[in-house]
Protein backbone atom coordinates (compact mmCIF):
# COMPACT_ATOMS: atom_id res chain seq x y z
CA UNK A 1 0.00 0.00 0.00
CA UNK A 2 2.77 2.44 0.88
CA UNK A 3 4.42 2.09 -2.50
CA UNK A 4 1.13 2.78 -4.29
CA UNK A 5 0.56 5.90 -2.20
CA UNK A 6 4.12 7.07 -2.79
CA UNK A 7 3.86 6.71 -6.55
CA UNK A 8 0.37 8.17 -6.64
CA UNK A 9 1.30 11.26 -4.65
CA UNK A 10 4.92 11.62 -5.57
CA UNK A 11 4.49 16.51 -12.28
CA UNK A 12 4.00 19.51 -10.50
CA UNK A 13 7.77 19.64 -10.96
CA UNK A 14 9.14 20.52 -14.34
CA UNK A 15 6.47 22.89 -15.67
CA UNK A 16 4.74 25.52 -13.58
CA UNK A 17 1.35 26.16 -15.16
CA UNK A 18 0.90 29.56 -13.54
CA UNK A 19 -1.43 30.74 -16.31
CA UNK A 20 -4.30 28.78 -14.77
CA UNK A 21 -3.83 30.32 -11.34
CA UNK A 22 -5.42 33.64 -10.50
CA UNK A 23 -3.18 36.34 -9.06
CA UNK A 24 -5.24 36.33 -5.87
CA UNK A 25 -4.15 32.74 -5.31
CA UNK A 26 -0.43 33.48 -5.59
CA UNK A 27 1.32 34.49 -2.39
CA UNK A 28 4.53 36.37 -3.39
CA UNK A 29 6.48 35.09 -0.39
CA UNK A 30 5.41 31.50 -0.99
CA UNK A 31 6.28 31.88 -4.68
CA UNK A 32 9.77 33.16 -3.84
CA UNK A 33 10.36 30.19 -1.50
CA UNK A 34 9.15 27.66 -4.08
CA UNK A 35 11.10 29.29 -6.92
CA UNK A 36 14.31 29.24 -4.90
CA UNK A 37 13.76 25.60 -3.96
CA UNK A 38 13.16 24.56 -7.58
CA UNK A 39 16.26 26.35 -8.87
CA UNK A 40 18.33 24.87 -6.05
CA UNK A 41 17.12 21.31 -6.68
CA UNK A 42 17.78 21.50 -10.42
CA UNK A 43 21.38 22.50 -9.71
CA UNK A 44 22.14 19.02 -8.32
CA UNK A 45 23.11 16.27 -10.78
CA UNK A 46 22.08 13.50 -8.38
CA UNK A 47 20.40 13.27 -4.99
CA UNK A 48 20.12 10.55 -2.36
CA UNK A 49 17.79 10.81 0.61
CA UNK A 50 16.46 8.62 3.38
CA UNK A 51 12.94 9.26 4.58
CA UNK A 52 10.24 8.11 6.95
CA UNK A 53 6.69 7.73 5.70
CA UNK A 54 3.83 7.95 8.20
CA UNK A 55 0.17 7.17 7.53
CA UNK A 56 -2.52 8.48 9.87
CA UNK A 57 -5.93 6.90 9.33
CA UNK A 58 -9.39 8.29 10.18
CA UNK A 59 -9.85 5.54 12.80
CA UNK A 60 -6.82 6.91 14.70
CA UNK A 61 -4.57 4.03 13.68
CA UNK A 62 -1.20 4.81 12.13
CA UNK A 63 1.79 3.14 10.52
CA UNK A 64 5.37 4.13 9.79
CA UNK A 65 7.76 2.93 7.09
CA UNK A 66 11.35 3.84 6.22
CA UNK A 67 12.68 4.17 2.71
CA UNK A 68 15.48 5.53 0.57
CA UNK A 69 15.43 7.30 -2.78
CA UNK A 70 18.07 8.00 -5.43
CA UNK A 71 17.39 10.61 -8.10
CA UNK A 72 19.14 11.65 -11.30
CA UNK A 73 17.05 13.87 -13.53
CA UNK A 74 13.88 11.89 -14.23
CA UNK A 75 15.48 8.57 -13.25
CA UNK A 76 14.87 7.17 -9.79
CA UNK A 77 15.41 4.20 -7.51
CA UNK A 78 13.24 3.58 -4.44
CA UNK A 79 14.37 1.12 -1.79
CA UNK A 80 12.11 -0.34 0.91
CA UNK A 81 12.41 -3.30 3.26
CA UNK A 82 10.42 -5.60 0.99
CA UNK A 83 11.03 -4.25 -2.50
CA UNK A 84 12.88 -1.93 -4.85
CA UNK A 85 11.39 0.17 -7.63
CA UNK A 86 13.77 1.32 -10.36
CA UNK A 87 12.92 3.59 -13.29
CA UNK A 88 15.12 4.83 -16.14
CA UNK A 89 12.26 6.94 -17.59
CA UNK A 90 11.43 4.17 -20.09
CA UNK A 91 11.10 0.99 -18.04
CA UNK A 92 10.07 0.26 -14.44
CA UNK A 93 11.52 -2.71 -12.58
CA UNK A 94 9.75 -3.74 -9.36
CA UNK A 95 11.90 -6.19 -7.42
CA UNK A 96 10.09 -8.22 -4.75
CA UNK A 97 12.79 -9.25 -2.30
CA UNK A 98 10.99 -12.06 -0.45
CA UNK A 99 10.00 -13.76 -3.73
CA UNK A 100 13.25 -12.96 -5.55
CA UNK A 101 11.08 -11.81 -8.46
CA UNK A 102 11.30 -8.76 -10.70
CA UNK A 103 8.30 -7.40 -12.59
CA UNK A 104 9.04 -5.31 -15.68
CA UNK A 105 6.59 -2.73 -17.02
CA UNK A 106 6.69 0.23 -19.37
CA UNK A 107 7.00 3.60 -17.67
CA UNK A 108 3.74 5.40 -18.40
CA UNK A 109 3.33 8.39 -16.08
CA UNK A 110 -0.22 9.53 -15.71
CA UNK A 111 -1.39 13.10 -16.20
CA UNK A 112 -1.01 15.06 -12.96
CA UNK A 113 0.86 12.20 -11.29
CA UNK A 114 3.30 13.24 -8.60
CA UNK A 115 6.45 11.34 -9.46
CA UNK A 116 9.11 10.26 -6.95
CA UNK A 117 11.55 13.01 -7.83
CA UNK A 118 8.87 15.62 -7.22
CA UNK A 119 8.98 14.96 -3.48
CA UNK A 120 11.69 17.65 -3.46
CA UNK A 121 10.20 19.99 -6.05
CA UNK A 122 6.44 19.54 -5.77
CA UNK A 123 5.57 22.85 -7.17
CA UNK A 124 2.90 25.36 -8.08
CA UNK A 125 1.40 23.90 -11.24
CA UNK A 126 -2.37 24.04 -10.80
CA UNK A 127 -1.98 25.01 -7.14
CA UNK A 128 -2.84 27.99 -5.06
CA UNK A 129 -0.11 28.46 -2.47
CA UNK A 130 0.36 30.40 0.72
CA UNK A 131 3.22 31.09 3.13
CA UNK A 132 1.85 30.33 6.62
CA UNK A 133 4.82 31.07 8.87
CA UNK A 134 8.01 29.48 10.17
CA UNK A 135 8.45 26.32 12.21
CA UNK A 136 11.13 23.97 13.51
CA UNK A 137 11.60 20.27 12.93
CA UNK A 138 14.03 19.36 15.67
CA UNK A 139 16.80 21.94 15.26
CA UNK A 140 16.02 22.64 11.59
CA UNK A 141 14.43 26.01 10.80
CA UNK A 142 11.76 25.76 8.12
CA UNK A 143 9.39 27.92 6.09
CA UNK A 144 5.84 26.58 5.99
CA UNK A 145 4.03 26.66 2.63
CA UNK A 146 0.50 25.36 2.08
CA UNK A 147 -0.65 24.19 -1.35
CA UNK A 148 -4.29 23.82 -2.41
CA UNK A 149 -5.11 22.13 -5.73
CA UNK A 150 -7.12 24.17 -8.22
CA UNK A 151 -8.47 20.93 -9.67
CA UNK A 152 -10.97 19.80 -7.04
CA UNK A 153 -11.17 16.31 -8.53
CA UNK A 154 -7.76 15.44 -7.09
CA UNK A 155 -7.87 12.85 -4.28
CA UNK A 156 -6.23 15.25 -1.82
CA UNK A 157 -7.34 18.74 -0.78
CA UNK A 158 -4.18 20.15 0.79
CA UNK A 159 -0.41 19.68 0.88
CA UNK A 160 1.86 21.23 3.51
CA UNK A 161 5.57 21.73 2.89
CA UNK A 162 8.27 22.42 5.46
CA UNK A 163 11.16 24.00 3.52
CA UNK A 164 14.60 23.91 5.18
CA UNK A 165 15.78 27.52 5.31
CA UNK A 166 19.45 26.52 5.03
CA UNK A 167 19.48 24.27 1.95
CA UNK A 168 16.12 25.30 0.44
CA UNK A 169 15.02 21.65 0.21
CA UNK A 170 11.85 20.02 1.50
CA UNK A 171 12.29 18.70 5.02
CA UNK A 172 8.73 17.45 5.48
CA UNK A 173 5.74 16.99 3.17
CA UNK A 174 2.24 16.26 4.46
CA UNK A 175 -0.69 15.29 2.25
CA UNK A 176 -4.30 15.56 3.39
CA UNK A 177 -6.50 13.02 1.59
CA UNK A 178 -10.22 13.55 1.10
CA UNK A 179 -10.89 10.21 2.80
CA UNK A 180 -9.54 11.61 6.05
CA UNK A 181 -6.11 10.00 5.89
CA UNK A 182 -2.88 11.98 6.24
CA UNK A 183 0.45 11.00 4.68
CA UNK A 184 3.70 12.50 5.94
CA UNK A 185 7.17 12.23 4.42
CA UNK A 186 10.06 13.24 6.67
CA UNK A 187 13.47 13.58 5.04
CA UNK A 188 15.97 12.23 7.58
CA UNK A 189 19.23 12.43 5.57
CA UNK A 190 20.11 14.18 2.33
CA UNK A 191 23.16 13.85 0.07
CA UNK A 192 23.35 16.22 -2.90
CA UNK A 193 26.97 15.43 -3.77
CA UNK A 194 26.51 11.79 -4.73
CA UNK A 195 27.62 10.72 -8.23
CA UNK A 196 25.43 8.12 -9.94
CA UNK A 197 25.96 6.41 -13.29
CA UNK A 198 22.94 5.83 -15.54
CA UNK A 199 23.43 2.06 -15.11
CA UNK A 200 22.46 2.48 -11.45
CA UNK A 201 18.89 2.99 -12.65
CA UNK A 202 18.66 -0.32 -14.50
CA UNK A 203 17.89 -3.61 -12.74
CA UNK A 204 20.97 -5.85 -12.69
CA UNK A 205 19.97 -9.54 -12.77
CA UNK A 206 23.54 -10.63 -12.07
CA UNK A 207 23.22 -9.26 -8.54
CA UNK A 208 20.17 -11.44 -7.87
CA UNK A 209 21.01 -15.08 -8.67
CA UNK A 210 17.97 -17.19 -9.52
CA UNK A 211 15.66 -14.18 -9.86
CA UNK A 212 12.33 -14.84 -11.59
CA UNK A 213 11.61 -12.32 -14.36
CA UNK A 214 8.01 -11.37 -15.15
CA UNK A 215 8.01 -9.14 -18.24
CA UNK A 216 4.59 -7.47 -18.25
CA UNK A 217 5.28 -5.12 -21.14
CA UNK A 218 2.96 -5.34 -24.14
Amino acid sequence: MFQKIFLAFLPFILVANVARIKNSQIDPKAKAILDESAVNFKSYKSVNAKFTFTTENPDNTSSKTKGEIYLKGVKYKLIFDDQEIICDNKVVWTYLKDMNEVQITDYEPQKDEITPNSIFTIYKSDFAYLYTGDAKIGEVNCHLVELTPIDKTKPFFKVKLWMDTSNKMIKRLKIFDKNGSKYTYDITTLNTKIVLDDSFFVFDKSKHPGVTVEDLRL
